[in-house]
């Protein structure tokens, strides 16, 4: 592993990559090697193509009846050429010689090498010195001779197969991995590679003995039979292990099956299947298990039926509509990480249909949720539907500008049948907006957006919580229309200078919104502008509100900088900070987000990338009264790749609306990445909270060898939360893979 690799082969493999030269011969000497070449002497022998030959120069023996070419010559038989330093081939015992840097190609299959071949005349039968055959991914099968039966089958004595390319600086060195056998035989029709007596080797050391093995080569894309098996130990599931079978329907088509056999569960089954069509394709994965189940009050509930389904389906239905669905669902809220199928705390349900056309989108989608969070949520509610139309004029039409609408029909319920501080509202709800845009450049360089919005919503909802009350306590019916209006004027002034060796650009920006002040209505419904994220991203954006059901109003200003500092040599500074000011405060917003006084909260960020070994990212928003941070987020990497280690940091203010709480929650994550070697890779991080509960959540190492030909490595990781019944504590995982050979991992 010390040496670097080449991907060629040696010397007994290697290709002839001298000029060719088209064979001139007279009409009747094209005749006579016609005529001994391919007279027929049977039925069977008349379906024979016709050989091309191409090479330097050619010989007849009228005696002996042998023809001999020499000099780059090249003999295609059909899909079969031969080219070698010479050819004979001999009348009267159909069969042909060909020596010095011989290759046999087919169509899209390997290439075989050798120093001599001596093969009938229709290439299927024959005897091969110094043998080598080449794959297309560049791995290779190595043998002093072997044989070519039915020309279907190579059978090499003694043979070497390796996906490895040879150390350059030392071709004679075995390579990182190969697998030796007493015979080898390739099955150019089944694509196998089969091995008797067979051993793997590392750096030459044998390693693995068994007298019989076999492999697809690295022609085949797919293949019914086991693919490699996993397994490992952690605390949930004790000891267990994964053997997937692979199950190959059709060509659009194909399942894989895995069972996993635990300690613990004892056993569960998985199944994933894939299909496409001529428009659309769908792909479904599903489990179950019968295991024991301890709820969120730590309830054990015995042995009980678990499992999920995920799905999605895409179909084009025209060249402008399709249609789909994604599935999640599972039976319990702990099953899908207890197995390590996926992590998200809502799984989300969608049937949609939608429209492509010109500069308009139309879409139909119903949605249910399946909230996995512990403890008591409100009731998630059931989508069905929302439609939403998009439009967008030409630009520089509609006087100097563009035109816009945006409409959208919703209808949500939820259900009755939970406590009363679960519920929420059923919402039917129709928004249109309508909108206009155009952009001026004076001769200065002020670039000046000019936009307007006209908007009206309809509400008709009931089981309306009052915010003002204890949650569940009073619900009410609401009907109620919203208009509004609202015209931007968004002004930037960039400025920029080419120094010695960099650019630097300044741009100062100031956006200007007048609205009418909206009063939001404590029983009015809010199901999409719940959380509200005050930073960078959003400061000039006329609207905050992530949804449509609550609007920004008022009249207010956003003002800004941004700095950006490049170098010739790749180095940058890039910052954008600024503010927004209001005449009158709005009480839409709460405390958390910064918005809620008329001066509202810095905010800003920078990135910086000193050399290609450093980057700092790091974002704020500082308390305009008091100059405290109400939000901090950091991520720094400094060194070369030989040793990179890291720093995140999250700090950030999180309140409870059915307290009237504002926690701050604070952790930094920090570890390293080191490429330490070539084809070596480490890295390692660690995960604490500190505040308000601190303490460790997780930990975790890996290591990696991973080159062209082989991957390996480990990873231990230490979780120190529980969850339900997905018990915390440590976890040990490995990988070992040959490229076309197959591995094990425990992942």
């Amino acid at each position: 592993m010390s040496c670097t690799r080449d991907s060629g082969i040696p010397d007994v493999m290697e290709t002839n990559t001298r000029r060719k030269a088209r064979l001139n011969l007279t009409a009747s000497l094209l005749a006579v090697l016609v005529a001994l070449a391919c007279a027929p002497a049977s039925a069977k022998e008349t379906e024979k193509p016709t050989p091309l030959l191409q090479a330097d120069s050619m010989a007849y023996d009228d005696e002996s009846g042998v023809i001999t070419a020499t000099g780059n010559v090249e003999v295609a038989m059909g899909h079969q050429v031969v080219r070698a330093d010479k050819v004979t081939y001999t009348k009267a015992t159909d069969v042909v010689v060909a020596t010095g840097h011989v290759a046999l190609t087919e169509a899209n299959g390997p290439i075989l090498y050798a120093e001599k071949m001596e093969l009938t005349s229709d290439v299927k039968q024959g005897f091969i010195d110094k043998v080598g055959m080449l794959f297309p991914d560049n791995s290779r099968l190595v043998a002093l001779d072997a044989q070519r039966y039915e020309g279907r089958y190579l059978i090499a004595d003694h043979g070497v197969y390796s996906s490895c390319n040879l150390c350059e600086s030392d071709p004679s060195k075995p390579p990182l991995w190969q697998m030796k056998g007493a015979r080898i035989t390739h099955d150019s029709e089944k694509k196998d590679v089969i091995y008797r007596d067979a051993t793997l080797e590392f750096s030459g050391i044998p390693v693995f003995y068994t007298p019989y093995f076999s492999h697809p080569d690295s022609t085949v894309k797919r293949r019914q039979g086991f693919l490699a098996p996993s397994g490992g130990m952690d605390k949930t599931l004790g000891t267990f292990a994964r053997t997937p079978y692979y199950i190959d329907i059709a060509p659009n088509s194909d399942l894989v099956v895995t069972p996993t056999f635990s300690t613990t569960d004892k056993a569960q089954l998985d199944a994933e299947w894939r299909h496409r069509f001529v428009y659309g394709d769908m792909k479904w994965d599903g489990s179950f298990t019968q295991a024991d189940l301890i709820d969120e009050d730590g309830v054990d509930k015995g042995q009980t039926f678990r499992g999920h389904v995920f799905g999605t389906t895409r179909f084009d239905l025209s060249n402008t509509w399709r249609a789909g669905t994604n599935i999640a669902l599972t039976t319990d809220k702990s099953y899908l990480k207890r197995y390590s199928i996926a992590s998200d705390d809502v799984l989300v349900n969608r049937a949609y249909a939608e429209r492509f056309k010109g500069r308009s989108y139309t879409a139909v989608n119903t949605y249910y949720f399946e909230d996995l969070r512990p403890g008591d949520q409100l009731a998630e509610p059931v989508v069905a539907p929302e439609l939403r139309y998009s439009a967008f004029g030409e630009p520089n039409k509609t006087l100097g500008g563009r035109w816009s609408l945006n409409s959208s029909l919703l209808v949500t319920s939820r259900s009755r049948d939970v406590a009363l501080d679960q519920q929420g509202p059923s919402t039917r709800r129709l928004s249109v907006d309508t909108g206009w845009e155009r952009q001026f450049v004076s001769q200065t360089g002020f670039l000046t957006t000019v936009s307007a919005q006209a908007r009206a919503d309809g509400y008709w909802a009931d089981n309306v919580p009052d915010p003002n009350v204890a949650l569940g306590s009073s619900f009410s019916s609401v009907t109620r229309t919203r208009p509004f209006a609202q015209g931007n004027v968004s002004l930037r002034y960039p400025l920029g200078r080419n120094g010695d060796g960099y650019q630097q650009i300044l741009e100062p920006i100031a956006v200007l919104s007048a609205a009418p002040r909206v009063a939001q209505s404590t029983l009015l419904p809010n199901e999409d502008s719940i959380d509200t994220e005050f930073d960078e991203t959003n400061l000039f954006s006329p609207n905050r509100f992530t949804g449509t059901d609550k609007v920004e109003g008022g009249t207010r200003i956003a003002y800004g900088l941004r700095h950006a500092l490049i170098s010739n040599s790749g180095a940058k500074l890039d910052m954008v900070a600024g503010q927004v000011f209001r005449t009158k405060q709005d009480d839409s917003f709460d405390e958390t987000t910064g918005l809620s006084r008329r001066l509202s909260d810095y905010v800003g960020r920078l990135d910086l990338v000193p050399a290609p070994w450093a980057s700092v990212s790091y974002g704020f928003r500082i308390d305009q009264h008091d100059l405290d941070f109400s939000r901090q987020e950091l991520q720094a990497a400094v060194g070369p790749s030989l040793f990179q280690p890291f720093a995140n940091f999250l700090s950030v203010e999180k309140y409870d609306s059915s307290t009237n709480v504002v926690e701050q929650l604070e952790e930094v994550t920090f570890g390293f990445n080191s490429s330490f070697a070539k084809y070596w890779h480490i890295g390692a991080s660690h995960r604490e909270a500190l505040d308000p509960e601190p303490g460790a959540r997780d930990s975790g190492i890996n290591l990696t060898y991973q080159d062209e030909c082989f991957t390996t490595g480990i990873t231990a990781k230490k979780d120190y939360t529980n969850r339900l019944d997905v018990k915390a504590g440590e976890s040990i995982l490995f990988r070992f893979y040959l490229k076309n050979i197959g591995g094990l991992s425990t992942e």
